[in-house]
């Protein structure tokens, strides 16, 4: 069997240096490799690299250290009792600048609802005015199975309202006075969130 003229393809070498070639195919080989230099050095590097791995004597790693190398790259639901920090995003305020379709001019509302996106849920929040301060209440839109709703900050005389979400995954937080807080939501079989609410008042 007459070989192409130009090199030897690699596959052939690695079957040279282990010996797997008929001898006639051998014999063309070699005649090859007495003239192409590159072709030689090659084989040189074929042949070292058999060596090396016929001299390895490292052994396997245990089948269990393997299995828990590959588990780690391995896609897994998140383990209970972990929470995942969200920061909520406004995504729409009833207070903005501009009129939405629907609403009267020259009416101003007695409240504002505001909208915050954070992760899969969404969260309806509203808040109105009242005579002893700022009621703020609002609903999870989304995956919800309880949890609840605080409202931290506002100053050294605002203490941070708590309530629990009811069934319908809504809160209704105690009066606060004006000031600038942080709604903080912990969502028992979802996640834990933080979204930073404009001040009120």
């Amino acid at each position: 069997m007459k070989l192409a003229p130009r090199h030897i393809p690699f596959e052939r070498l690695v079957d040279l240096a282990e010996g797997h070639l008929a001898p006639e195919n051998s014999r063309d080989a070699r005649a090859h490799l007495a003239a192409c230099a590159a072709c030689a050095g090659q084989l040189a590097e074929v042949e070292r690299l058999t060596g090396l791995m016929r001299a390895d004597t490292s052994e396997d790693a245990p089948r269990d250290v393997l299995a828990g190398a590959i588990g780690l790259f391995r896609t897994r639901p998140a383990r209970a009792g972990v929470l995942r920090r969200v920061v909520a995003a406004l995504g729409f305020d009833s207070g903005a600048p501009g009129l939405a379709f629907g609403v009267r001019s020259g009416q101003a509302a007695a409240s504002r609802q505001l909208i915050f996106n954070a992760g899969d849920v969404d969260v309806d929040l509203r808040i109105a005015p009242g005579a002893e301060g700022w009621a703020v209440s609002g609903q999870v839109l989304g995956e919800c199975g309880g949890g609840w709703a605080e409202l931290g900050g506002g100053g050294e005389q605002a203490a941070a309202a708590r309530a629990e979400l009811n069934e319908l995954c809504e809160f209704a937080l105690p009066v606060v006075p004006a000031g600038s807080y942080t709604l903080r939501l912990r969502l028992d079989d979802l996640l834990g969130g933080t979204g930073r609410a404009p001040g009120v008042g």
